[in-house]
Formats: structure tokens, C-alpha cells, sequence
């Protein structure tokens, strides 16, 4: 999905499923955080949240690797193990 932020009076705003795709996460753990106050967003109504682009940034560079799907295997070299001593 591409990001095409809402320009708001104060700045770029993008949807809930927008930023799934931005943090790499799911619309779940995005909605949490949007709760508790750990991302920052807008609410209109009951269900609309719209989310600052830059907060999205913010989240995806705060998440662990294992949160970035992963990320570190593809970087990290193959672990150099000890050949095994058995007889063949």
C-alpha cells in the first residue's frame, strides 16, 4: 500500500492501515500503542485514528529487530560453529 498522507492544519496524517505498512506490524499492536499513548495520533469519532507521518518514522526505528520482521538474520553473517568431533 502507498502512503499518501492527509495534509491536516498542523501536519501529514495517514490511516491506521497505512501506518500497518509504514511500522511493519499489524493494525492490532498499531491500535494498542495509539491507546496507550506510546504512538501519537488523532482521534475523529469513535473509530478514526489518523496517525503524523513522522510519528510512524519515529515507531519503525524504536521497534526491535525481531519486531522488523526479522531484519538482522539477512545482515548478520552464518555463525562460525565448531566442526563436531564424531567418528564418521
Amino acid at each position: 500500500m502507498v502512503m499518501a498522507p492527509q495534509k491536516i492544519e498542523d501536519g501529514e496524517y495517514i490511516t491506521v492501515a497505512e501506518a500497518v505498512d509504514a511500522i511493519g506490524c499489524t493494525e492490532g499492536w498499531v491500535r494498542m500503542l495509539l491507546r496507550e499513548g506510546k504512538l501519537r495520533g488523532r482521534r475523529f469519532g469513535s473509530r478514526i485514528w489518523l496517525i503524523p507521518v513522522e510519528a510512524c518514522r519515529e515507531a519503525r526505528e524504536a521497534l526491535s529487530t525481531r519486531a522488523n520482521a526479522k531484519r538482522h538474520l539477512a545482515k548478520r553473517p552464518a555463525a562460525g560453529r565448531k566442526k563436531s568431533k564424531r567418528k564418521k
